[in-house]
């Protein structure tokens, strides 16, 4: 359980870098970033929870399953997107 929570916050992190990346990249566009600026927030503030709840708090079970979030939440919009045939 060790292995997939250090697993689920690196990629996290890297969730964090591509958010970031992203919304530079609208904003050159022209586009807005509003919806980006709280996805990169929600997604700091995820991270910073893991770290909190897995040191001081010692909740190894809730810490995985929020270490986990955002990669859940990102299949069921993938699955969801699959279903609908959103385009």
């Amino acid at each position: 359980m060790n292995f997939l929570f250090w697993l689920f916050w690196i990629v996290d992190l890297l969730l964090v870098g591509l958010l970031v990346a992203g919304s530079s990249l609208r904003l050159s566009f022209g586009a807005s970033t509003d919806l980006n600026s709280w996805l990169t927030i929600l997604t700091i503030l995820v991270v910073l929870a893991n770290v909190i709840l897995r040191f001081t708090v010692k909740q190894k079970h809730i810490s995985l399953l929020v270490a986990a979030l955002p990669v859940i939440v990102l299949f069921l919009m993938y699955i969801f997107e699959k279903k609908t045939k959103y385009e």
